[in-house]
């Protein structure tokens, strides 16, 4: 699951190998993978780490794989997990930074901004520090006037790229949706998502904006966060949010709707998958050709902004198509 765990190609190969040709010995492994004995000892030692296979007692000691929905499902646990330590760590700083308010050091890394318009104007100044990429959050309660952001816009063009998570009760706010259309079309990736945990806005990993209270419409108090283990908590939640939220794109009656789920033929092909079949294994029982099989995967990884197979079959466990 590269991207995900740090699990890399090397070690998925040989947990695939696994899969699919049943429980190895080290040297059997080695030979199957035709590499050195030492490279697979790391593949094995990371994938025992991260709970892909674990090994028989000694001796005759065999090195047996995890069944994939159970691997996954351990995986989901731990992020799951990770997800709500970030999220605690990220409110636990902003409560520290607002009591230590007079502190010389947080005072360097920590901006408290108070006021409608001062809010308004902070989040226009995080948008123009961006010079490669912002993220953001956007959650309910919306301000009344979601105009269409030509702050926004303008950084489009000059080349700065936008990761937009919208709460899915986005979708029900006219304005806020025909504001998001067009900053779609100009650009914008944006993706969907049940209950967004804060609104946030990222610039970079260099400045952030964090309401200190997201849940009332008037956005009067926020800090602005400059680079410290904050500001990495925040960026750490956005990536969260993004892996596990679903595309957005606008139809030809200029609304948003999110990514279809997966159909029942691909659920089908992918539990197959999953279980260790081959593509030609898979494509015979379903009645397809090899070369179909390849292309339906590659088609479904894309659509899951996937690298490998194995990652594929995390993000379909994540969303529910598993």
């Amino acid at each position: 699951m590269q991207g995900s765990t740090g699990l890399g190609a090397e070690n998925e190969a040989a947990y695939l190998d696994l899969i699919r040709w049943g429980a190895a010995s080290l040297t059997d492994l080695a030979a199957r993978l035709g590499r050195p004995v030492e490279e697979v000892q790391r593949a094995i030692d990371v994938l025992q780490a991260e709970g892909f296979v674990h090994r028989t007692p000694a001796p005759g000691e065999l090195i047996v794989p995890v069944p994939p929905e159970l691997a996954v499902e351990q995986l989901v646990q731990r992020q799951e997990e990770e997800f709500e330590r970030i999220r605690k760590a990220a409110y636990r700083l902003a409560a520290e930074a607002t009591r230590q308010g007079g502190a010389r050091r947080t005072e360097e890394l920590i901006e408290i901004v108070t006021g409608e318009t001062a809010v308004g104007m902070a989040f226009d100044r995080v948008q123009r520090t961006a010079r490669v990429e912002m993220r953001e959050l956007v959650a309910p309660p919306y301000v009344a006037s979601a105009e269409v952001n030509s702050t926004q816009l303008a950084r489009q063009g000059a080349g700065v790229a936008y990761r937009v998570v919208y709460d899915s009760s986005a979708l029900g706010d006219a304005v806020l949706a025909a504001s998001a259309v067009s900053h779609v079309r100009a650009g914008e990736q944006a993706r969907i998502a049940d209950l967004l945990p804060t609104k946030l806005a990222v610039a970079d990993r260099e400045l952030a904006l964090l309401p200190l209270d997201w849940a009332t419409p008037a956005q009067d108090a926020a800090l602005l966060v400059h680079p410290c283990s904050l500001l990495d908590a925040l960026v750490a939640l956005f990536e969260t949010v993004w892996h596990r939220a679903s595309p957005l794109s606008v139809t030809e009656s200029n609304s948003l709707e999110a990514e279809e789920a997966m159909s029942a033929e691909d659920r089908h092909l992918l539990s197959l998958l999953v279980a260790g079949l081959t593509d030609d294994a898979a494509g015979a029982r379903l009645g397809i050709s090899r070369r179909t099989v390849a292309r339906r995967v590659q088609q479904l990884m894309e659509q899951t902004h996937s690298r490998s197979r194995l990652q594929l079959g995390w993000h379909a466990r994540d969303r529910g198509w598993l």
